[in-house]
């Protein structure tokens, strides 16, 4: 009779309990499996603070962008930049938008054509809206993902495609603090995201240096390496915050950060990150590393 010893039939009871691909829990708040952020907020919000106690996950009377966290594993890029983005439900709705662009192979488009897909919640506020915008110059992104909170989360995707014309999709919407499940879009490659609207700490309210340190809610999304190019290197993200009533503007509220002293940056059309100070974008690294434990010490070390 074959037998199977005890530590060999808890390894294999652990890995089969572990769903493929399930190496992060998405729910818009930071877990250990992100280290510490790769950038940090330097300047104070113009897009106002939420106050403690006023609002759940899903609400916030303001919008900022106070760190990035990401890492890459199983092909999944995951991502959370936490803070808050203004869904506030009153007379009027007032929200804002969570703009990402990422870099993660060659071309791409530095400054943002206007002949994109025509993509997102509010017809101020798709992508073509953003059409003039000039990145930093070694940043030329190749997709835009997005998110907006009016009553629930609708999240948006496109490829930008050196001639234009790429592809874009609304990917569906998700309940706020959930699993990251997306329904009643387009998902090819199954992306996920959700959000904790809650935070209260972070940046306050202004246009002075200010520190972001310390947040660990906001927007989290799980990014399927296939939906961005199947890159192999480091890949580029640039976050930004824009407003949704006040036409395509783009807020300070941009990892990487704006100099403190920095406020609303101006319609897109007109933005030239290229122009102020610093990198507005983080690099996220993506070596190659172990998909499943391979010893009963590594087991050990992942699910203790």
């Amino acid at each position: 009779m074959n037998r199977t010893d005890p530590f060999t039939a808890l390894a294999l009871g652990i890995l089969l309990a572990v769903p493929a691909g399930a190496a992060e829990r998405i729910d818009g708040i930071v877990s250990t499996a992100y280290g510490p952020p790769l950038v940090t907020q330097t300047t104070q919000t113009d897009a106002q603070d939420n106050p403690c106690g006023a609002y759940g996950v899903l609400e916030s009377f303001g919008s900022e962008l106070d760190a990035g966290y990401a890492f890459v594993t199983d092909g999944v890029l995951y991502l959370l930049l936490a803070g808050n983005v203004m869904s506030y439900i009153g007379e009027p709705v007032h929200a804002d938008q969570l703009n990402v662009f990422i870099d993660s192979r060659a071309g791409g488009q530095n400054t943002l054509r206007g002949d994109n897909a025509d993509v997102g919640f509010f017809s101020n506020t798709t992508l073509n809206a953003l059409a003039g915008l000039t990145f930093d110059p070694e940043f030329t992104p190749d997709y835009w993902f997005d998110c907006t909170v009016v009553g629930s989360v609708y999240a948006y995707s496109a490829e930008l495609l050196d001639g234009g014309g790429g592809a874009g999709y609304y990917l569906g919407q998700t309940g706020a603090g959930g699993l990251g499940n997306l329904s009643g879009g387009t998902n090819p490659f199954g992306v996920m995201m959700t959000i904790d609207n809650s935070n209260c700490g972070g940046v306050t309210t202004g246009c002075q240096a200010a520190s972001g340190d310390g947040v660990t809610s906001g927007v989290e999304w799980a990014i399927p390496l296939a939906a961005i190019g199947n890159p192999t290197g480091a890949i580029k993200v640039c976050a930004f915050i824009s407003g949704a009533f006040s036409g395509p503007g783009v807020l300070n509220q941009v990892l990487g950060p704006v100099p403190p002293g920095t406020c609303g940056i101006g319609n897109a059309a007109t933005v030239n990150f290229a122009a102020i100070p610093g990198s507005q974008y983080f690099t996220v690294p993506n070596g190659v590393t172990p998909t499943h434990p391979t010893s009963w010490g590594q087991l050990k070390l992942r699910y203790r």
